[in-house]
């Protein structure tokens, strides 16, 4: 499965439609400045991290050598913070969040990963179609990369007018702007409009509000991660 990721220099291979919905989440997450999918893999029981085919073959042949067997893992994603830091991201499914063994591996990953100085988080996404996660982002997606139709800026003090007036939907501030259904993702991507992206499926009755440019509404990772 392929999809485009803008902080990922172009096409991202995936495994899962859980995955393809993460890059999604991390195309538009403001605190996200790039990432990749499956970056690296971590040998557990040397705590060692191989960037490559090549080290990871190394290191198979050194347990080999010592009566061992070398045992990875492998991350989803690597992503790099806007202050710098870097994460390694698991996806799971809510309905499959894997056995006592896997979870033990996770935790055993995380604090391998923790002491070369990554982060480690766990993003369990939605599995039910109908869920708002799920219906919103891929229209959140397709409007962070049409930033040529963006609205102006300008628009921003009728956004406030409209607020002051007592506009509390996202109904109310198309309306009051004169802009049909389809700008709901655009304003939201842009920063002109607020609202919860994760609970709250885009429509008329969607409670909304100015964002003043702020995009914390979109900060999804760190909302997600557990």
């Amino acid at each position: 499965m392929l999809t485009y990721g803008s902080k990922a220099n172009g096409g991202v291979a995936l495994e899962s439609d859980s995955e393809r919905l993460v890059t999604h989440i991390l195309n538009i997450d403001p605190d996200v400045v790039s990432y990749r999918a499956q970056p690296f893999a971590v040998e557990l029981t040397t705590s060692s991290i191989a960037h490559s085919e090549e080290e990871k073959e190394t290191l198979r042949t050194r347990a080999k050598r010592h009566g061992g067997k070398a045992v990875f893992y492998t991350p989803d994603f690597g992503i790099v913070w806007a202050s710098g830091v870097q994460a390694a991201v698991e996806v799971k499914l809510d309905r499959f969040l894997g056995n006592a063994e896997y979870q033990r591996k996770l935790r055993l990953s995380g604090s391998i990963l923790f002491g070369q100085g990554f982060e480690f988080l766990q993003l369990v996404t939605p599995s039910d179609w109908r869920h708002p996660l799920r219906t919103n982002l891929p229209l959140l997606h397709q409007a962070n990369m049409r930033q040529d139709i963006w609205p102006t800026p300008a628009i921003a003090d009728r956004i406030l007018e409209l607020h002051e007036a007592g506009a509390e939907t996202m109904g109310a501030f198309l309306s009051g702007l004169d802009l049909d259904a389809r700008m709901s993702p655009l304003l939201l991507v842009s920063g002109l409009l607020r609202a919860d992206v994760v609970e709250q499926a885009l429509c008329y009755a969607t409670p909304a509000g100015p964002a003043f440019g702020d995009l914390s509404h979109l900060q999804l990772v760190r909302r997600l991660a557990q």
